[in-house]
């Protein structure tokens, strides 16, 4: 009885630890898209190829892309995997 109450713990502590990391996740993407232009202006900042990173606490990916595209960049790669950051890679038009 005593190991059942223990895995029960365990676990609603689990619980509670993915809600923190997934509303904290959140709230720094929501931070990154309101600073977007910024964060978007310093990175193309008029080189000819412009390595950039998204991920769950970073601008979201439509958004990186779309502002590439309004400073003269295009896409020409994406590295990605199923768990981790998205590595966008582009180039000056």
């Amino acid at each position: 009885l005593m190991i059942i109450a223990f895995i029960v713990l365990g676990l609603m502590a689990f619980g509670v630890f993915g809600f923190y990391l997934l509303f904290s996740t959140s709230s720094k993407q929501k931070k990154a898209e309101a600073n977007a232009e910024q964060i978007l202006d310093d990175a193309f900042d008029g080189r000819d190829d412009v390595v950039f990173t998204v991920n769950m606490t970073t601008i979201k990916y439509e958004t990186a892309v779309l502002g590439a595209k309004a400073r003269g960049y295009k896409l020409t790669h994406t590295e990605s995997n199923s768990y981790g950051p998205h590595t966008l890679i582009f180039e000056r038009v």
